[in-house]
């Protein structure tokens, strides 16, 4: 489990307010909020890589030691940050197993390289050579090439279509089972986030103001929650209306 206690970020304002949060071991937390409600940001205190200028106060804690890479997966919203322009896929797959002294796990790569639908050849390709989608779902497999017991995604299907997103939530799922994982799924989407998660934090202006299942969440009477409700269900019938893939 890792607890946050009174998680404070400011720079000239404060950014974050005091947020306090559980994320259980072997659970698939959604943290959904608007664009500059503070989720990206609190990913970054999570990694310690607060941008200059900015200070932080309260606590992070963990039951085991969690190092990043190795235990703790990371995948960008900004998701040209995870390459190195000069090294291919394959390159950088191999310079994070080398980076821990880990053997390649080629039938874990394969494996995600199906799920995610990229062609193996594309592994000895340029990041200058692949579309924003490609690089996207390549910087998921690095993300998860050690099997990293804490994964942190960060609008991780803004580029993907939406049969390729609910595949890759599907397998995302499948091995937070097979490997204890906890993920934690930043999105400003109430659909995906009902559907797979174990438990929804909302947030707003930088304070959490929600948490519990997807079926409290239903429930809840709080004016936030109700609106984000009322979006989703909207949302819902004009994708039903336009045949597109929704969430339940």
């Amino acid at each position: 489990m890792i607890q946050i206690r009174n998680l404070r970020v400011q720079a000239k304002h404060v950014l974050l307010h005091d947020v306090t949060l559980s994320l259980p071991a072997y659970q698939f937390v959604c943290l959904v909020g608007a664009s500059g409600s503070g989720k990206t940001l609190l990913l970054k205190r999570l990694l310690n890589r607060l941008p200059d200028g900015m200070s932080s106060s309260g606590e992070v804690t963990s039951e085991v030691p969690l190092r990043r890479g190795l235990d703790i997966g990371y995948i960008p919203q900004q998701y040209t940050d995870a390459f190195l322009p000069f090294l291919t896929m394959r390159q950088m797959l191999r310079d994070t197993y080398r980076a821990h002294k880990r053997k390649v796990d080629q039938p874990h790569i394969d494996h995600v390289l199906r799920t995610l639908e990229l062609d193996p050849v594309w592994l000895d390709r340029f990041p200058s050579e692949l579309s924003g989608g490609q690089l996207q779902r390549f910087a998921i497999l690095i993300a998860v090439a050690l099997k990293p017991r804490v994964i942190l995604a960060d609008e991780l299907t803004t580029a993907l279509d939406p049969v390729l997103t609910r595949r890759l939530l599907d397998w995302l799922t499948e091995y937070q089972h097979q490997y204890g994982a906890t993920i934690l799924f930043v999105t400003h989407e109430l659909g995906p986030a009902l559907h797979y998660g174990d438990q929804l934090v909302l947030m707003q202006e930088g304070r959490i103001v929600e948490t519990g299942t997807p079926q409290m969440m239903k429930q809840s009477r709080h004016p936030f929650t109700m609106t984000l409700m009322q979006a989703h269900r909207i949302s819902l019938e004009e994708r039903k209306s336009s045949c597109h893939l929704s969430y339940p």
